[in-house]
């Protein structure tokens, strides 16, 4: 069931950059990751039922909304201004070698040769998936920034692990809230057309991106970090652009090309080196 859970956010955000793209050619980055994380909130509040049960002003609880929502969304959203997709993709995938880095050298995680070895083959194949052919352009303020939201996930992944009850629906909301919050002020910077939500193509994808990958991913995915682990949860990332790379050619009705099919078996290989090296500390 967890696997599933992760899985699925994999899924939804991967899908949910052909969404972005169609919300941000009419709305400015900042109110537009505003108003979707508003919309996430207010659908998990209106859905949760029971008394949420809520310490609102936890340290870890303001940091993972800080780091994983405001600053991850500026980060990215701004590297998309000076750079290419295809940079900041690329980037933001080396989130599972940065955090594979981190856990060893500052949480102290145990790490074996294998764990490296299934990181960067991974990472390789997901080079072909997003390169697929092309060479890349190098934008340096872009790509600097696409560290940021590269790095800034990988402390949001911290910071969830030292929740209590991350798992929970109560924390979620918690986490985007503090998120919605630190966002506001900065969206104010920039222009608002609130008329233009209401095209169809740009509601349905405020929507997906408010109700599917902020609502419900946020909450699976902080699920898989509780009951998976973080490292395990955190090296799905490389399967995000290979979802995006297959679909936008599906819905385009295009075959994806070698490229894609060769980047996503490296892409496959080298997370199963990585559950063994897992399963190796286990036993």
């Amino acid at each position: 069931m967890y696997h599933l859970a992760v899985w699925s956010t994999v899924l939804f955000w991967g899908i949910s950059f052909i969404a972005t793209k169609v919300v941000v050619e009419s709305f400015d980055p900042l109110p537009a990751a505003f108003l979707r994380f508003a919309i996430a909130v207010s659908f998990l509040i209106l859905v949760t039922r029971k008394p949420l049960k809520l310490n609102l002003f936890s340290f870890p609880l303001i940091m993972a909304g800080a780091w994983g929502v405001t600053l991850h969304f500026i980060f990215e959203n701004f590297s998309l201004t000076y750079t290419f997709p295809t940079n900041t993709s690329l980037i933001v995938s080396t989130v599972p070698i940065f955090y594979l880095i981190f856990s060893h050298f500052v949480q102290r995680k145990k790490t074996i040769h294998l764990h490296y070895i299934g990181s960067v083959t991974a990472f390789i194949g997901i080079s072909f998936v997003i390169l697929n052919g092309r060479i890349l352009k190098l934008n340096p303020l872009g790509d600097i920034l696409a560290f940021g939201a590269a790095l800034s996930w990988v402390i949001y992944t911290y910071y969830v692990e030292k929740l209590d009850n991350a798992d929970s629906i109560s924390s979620t909301i918690g986490i985007l809230i503090w998120g919605t919050v630190f966002l506001f002020p900065l969206s104010l910077l920039q222009h608002w057309e609130l008329k233009k939500i209401f095209q169809p193509d740009v509601l349905l994808s405020m929507l997906y991106l408010g109700l599917v990958c902020s609502g419900l991913a946020y909450f699976l995915w902080n699920l898989g970090i509780k009951k998976l682990g973080a490292r395990y949860t955190t090296n799905t990332i490389y399967f995000i652009p290979v979802v995006t790379a297959i679909c936008e050619p599906i819905l385009l009705r295009k075959p994806p090309s070698v490229m894609v099919l060769l980047g996503t078996g490296l892409a496959i290989a080298g997370l199963r080196i990585f559950q063994k090296a897992e399963e190796k500390l286990k036993s």
